[in-house]
């Protein structure tokens, strides 16, 4: 790392600041913007558009019929009913996929699949069910011109905008831009994002436990968190507390990724080396849990020093990295929320924002019941329906008052 703080100094720069005076810090010196690149529409799902798209053919791309039938003359079929049929003399059939070779004359029909091409000549179809094909095929109802029948351009028109700038490809989108023949789309290309947890007490998840040791929670966490919000997470493992170690694995990360995450040792205790080796533009945070984060600057690049402990990690994650992110893809944070009463008195330390999961009861009227935790109940969140914020100004926050959860996704 070329910038390096001396151990005995860190102490007298901790900045503790507040979330909105850490985004203005983190805003003022962001560096990076969101990159732009053509990818094939079908490798484009969940990344956010850089330019409208418009049609690059008509769909359908011909004249085809809308159901299983005999296509034919529809003013061939004017006089027919069920006392009295028209008969039709039949020419063969016509496949989906395939093209017609007969051309459709006065008196005549062609039995046809549901996406196949009209034959020239013919203007409507029957349904097979109003039909009857023996020695020549029987018509009992009658049908107009285009009836059952998708046009040519009927569904969309070459040139058409189907998609704007701005908007996310999910499943539906991209299936109509594949009908639209449309095979490569520009979008905001999703950030590679190195993800780092330090400790002597990690073990890789899964691995087997020695005495004392713990699976690392945060990795697999926030790898996950990671893709969920569309971004790309490079697992750069477990750094133990050593610093030429530790050093190595963040210059991996800043070589291959466009920012780190970096979790544990980040507090004050002896063990705790990344105030050490990063130059903190802040470090901590004026909310409970997740006190011990830091932002820094390294070549141009973010990196966040976030908590060792799970639920501190989950927060300032989710309220303080996961939206710089989504910028980088283009993208916003989508949080639900909803209003609910809150069931029992809940206090707060005074200067600190706290975050609380609640769990959610009622169904015409909310209830937001506290579920109280340490910073390491990670099982809470598996629990939690959503979690709620109590001000740095307000100690306690009264039985019955309306609070707003923010929703986690189940």
């Amino acid at each position: 790392m070329r910038t390096r703080l001396k151990r005995e100094n860190i102490f007298l720069m901790f900045r503790v600041v507040d979330l909105s005076r850490a985004r203005e810090e983190i805003e003022k010196n962001w560096r990076m913007r969101p990159k732009s690149g053509w990818v094939k529409v079908r490798e484009a799902a969940g990344m956010v558009l850089s330019r409208e798209v418009r049609a690059a053919i008509d769909f359908p791309p011909f004249d085809r019929a809308a159901m299983d039938g005999y296509a034919l003359r529809a003013c061939d079929t004017v006089e027919a009913d069920e006392e009295k049929p028209v008969l039709l003399k039949l020419l063969g059939k016509v496949k989906a996929g395939e093209i017609p070779k007969q051309r459709i004359r006065p008196g005549t029909c062609l039995r046809i699949e549901t996406g196949a091409p009209m034959p020239r000549g013919a203007d409507a179809v029957v349904p097979s069910e109003f039909a009857e094909e023996k020695a020549m095929v029987k018509i009992y109802r009658p049908v107009a011109p285009g009836e059952n029948v998708v046009r040519r351009g009927s569904r969309i028109r070459r040139g058409q905008i189907l998609a704007r700038k701005g908007e996310e490809l999910n499943h539906q989108r991209l299936g109509v831009l594949v009908a639209a023949g449309v095979r490569r789309v520009r979008v905001f290309l999703p950030p590679r994002v190195g993800v780092l947890s330090t400790g002597n007490e990690l073990v890789e998840a899964g691995g087997r436990l020695a005495p004392g040791k713990v699976h690392d929670v945060n990795g697999p966490m926030l790898c996950a968190a990671l893709k969920e919000i569309g971004c790309r997470p490079l697992w750069l493992g477990i750094a133990p507390d050593e610093l030429k170690v530790l050093r190595g694995k963040i210059e991996r990360g800043l070589r291959e990724c466009d920012l780190l995450l970096i979790t544990g040792g980040t507090s004050a205790g002896t063990g705790d080396l990344l105030p050490s080796i990063l130059p903190a533009l802040f470090h901590g945070l004026a909310i409970k849990p997740g006190k011990p984060t830091l932002f820094a600057l390294v070549r141009g690049k973010p990196v966040f020093g976030l908590p060792g402990n799970p639920l501190s990690a989950f927060f300032v994650f989710r309220e303080l990295v996961a939206p710089y992110l989504l910028k980088l893809r283009g993208a916003r944070m989508k949080e639900e929320m909803v209003h609910a009463k809150l069931s029992v008195d809940l206090s707060s330390e005074r200067g600190r924002e706290e975050f609380v999961l609640v769990k959610l009861r009622g169904e015409k009227e909310l209830e937001a019941v506290p579920l109280r935790q340490g910073s390491d109940a990670i099982n809470l969140l598996g629990l939690a329906d959503g979690y709620i914020s109590i001000p740095v100004e307000i100690e306690r926050l009264r039985a019955g008052e309306t609070v707003r959860v923010k929703l986690l996704a189940r």
